[in-house]
């Protein structure tokens, strides 16, 4: 680890802190995109907004000032380890690296009930497919169409 990536994470627990502060989850994340550092932190309850993770507080801001949806190349350092909303948004803007400090084992060690996979989270609903999957599929063509044009 290097100094400037030390910096990085100094700067997550920061954040991290004043989620605390703020009676939130203390989850803290920095978002290195070229020469542009982005930080945020949980604010899920102060927002109503469950998908209000760290994580996705700095993808957000960082897509917004790139005006773009790629963030290629990016890192992302957090203070915990992403959950997996959290990664699928870092795969689907193409973040190159997560560098996290605890695990989502050490939450759920402390917590008692923080999911560790898709697996876990997948027991809690029940998901049911096909429901008028042709129409679907032919907006799915049209917006493919469109894409290719």
């Amino acid at each position: 680890m290097t100094a400037t990536d030390a910096a990085h994470m100094g700067l997550a627990l920061e954040q991290a802190r004043q989620a605390l502060l703020a009676g939130e989850a203390p989850v803290g994340a920095c978002l290195v995109h070229g020469a542009a550092v982005t930080a945020g932190r949980n604010e899920v309850i102060a927002s109503l907004d469950p998908t209000a993770h760290a994580e996705m507080q700095v993808i957000r801001e960082a897509a917004r000032a790139n005006r773009g949806l790629r963030l290629d190349g990016a890192r992302l350092f957090v203070t915990v380890e992403p959950c997996a909303m959290c990664r699928g948004a870092c795969f689907y803007t193409g973040i190159a690296e997560i560098v996290y400090a605890a695990s989502l084992e050490d939450m759920r060690a402390i917590t008692g009930h923080e999911s560790h996979s898709l697996d876990t989270a997948a027991e809690t609903f029940r998901m049911t497919g096909g429901m008028m999957r042709a129409e679907s599929l032919d907006l799915l063509q049209a917006w493919a169409a469109r894409q290719s044009a």
